[in-house]
């Protein structure tokens, strides 16, 4: 289980910006990270400068100046007393600057704000792409993480990368002195087999577990996770389970939902890949997201 260390905050400057501050401070306040705002300058192409007549009179260099002098007068702030608080200004495609700036600061977290379902996205197409390629967890927050956390909900499908989540949850629900839940969601949907598809030309189902039936399941992914340190319980539901997740974070009051970006099936963007893309769209709180070590993003 890694150290909550170094923290950075995808900052807009707009409201998306500030909540994701705001949520960073908390955790870096319970665990003693340090924090580092990180802008993302976007150079606009030519097409857009003659598209878009009314666009900034600055020059890029001008901007990220500007950009600078808000960050230093905001990582100076009062409400930071007590953390360590860097900036950096960046110029090129947000999510990519993003993840560069992490590897070189050898971050643990990267945090950044969400929209909500009415919105644009934070930095446009930034939140699913950085959810998607971070090799650190990455939390969307939508609405900002209290700093009187006390539930952490954990969505698992007993993979590797759900028991990373789970020992994520652990760690901060520890220093946040809350407790965890672990929530499995029995898909309604039955899978198929193709053992006998050759014969029959069919594919025939196989019915979902029932709850006696996981578990073994459930003993095998909580063996050896630090329990004793916190309160915890477990639960299952049936259901469609990014609507499921949201429900039961709604229903236990969670601060933080925490999970996995890719489940049992071992393949981008499958099972658990395009369940957190629609939490993270959809979630009241804050999400918390894991991507497993075993996949490696390469940068344009």
């Amino acid at each position: 289980m890694r150290q909550l260390k170094r923290i950075i905050v995808g900052h807009d400057l707009g409201v998306g910006g500030e909540v994701a501050l705001r949520s960073a401070v908390a955790l870096a306040n319970r665990c003693g990270a340090a924090l580092r705002l990180v802008h993302v300058v976007e150079p606009l192409d030519a097409y857009q400068r003659m598209s878009h007549p009314l666009t900034s009179p600055y020059t890029l260099d001008e901007i990220v100046q500007k950009t600078g002098a808000r960050l230093q007068a905001l990582a100076a702030s009062s409400d930071f007393a007590g953390l360590q608080v860097e900036y950096e200004v960046r110029k090129g495609k947000p999510f990519v600057e993003l993840i560069i700036a992490a590897r070189a600061w050898q971050t643990d977290l990267i945090v950044v704000g969400g929209a909500s379902q009415t919105e644009e996205p934070f930095f446009g197409s930034t939140t699913h792409p950085i959810v998607r390629k971070s090799p650190v967890p990455v939390m969307v927050a939508k609405k900002s993480l209290s700093a009187e956390a006390k539930t952490f909900l954990v969505a698992t499908d007993f993979s590797a990368c759900a028991r990373e989540a789970a020992e994520e949850a652990l760690m901060i629900a520890e220093g946040f002195r809350g407790r965890v839940v672990f929530f499995h969601v029995l898909d309604l949907h039955p899978s198929y087999t193709t053992v006998y598809a050759h014969e029959l030309g069919v594919s025939l189902p196989i019915p979902p577990a029932l709850p006696e039936e996981i578990e073994p399941d459930w003993e095998a992914f909580l063996f050896g996770l630090p329990l004793d340190k916190v309160e915890w319980e477990k639960s299952a539901e049936e259901g469609q389970a990014a609507a499921a997740i949201v429900d039961q974070a709604k229903h236990v009051k969670a601060d933080m939902i925490v999970m996995g970006t890719h489940g049992r099936s071992a393949l981008q963007h499958m099972l658990l890949g395009s369940v957190a893309e629609k939490v993270v769209r959809t979630a009241p709180c804050p999400v918390l997201t894991i991507r497993p070590e075993a996949f490696k993003f390469e940068l344009p």
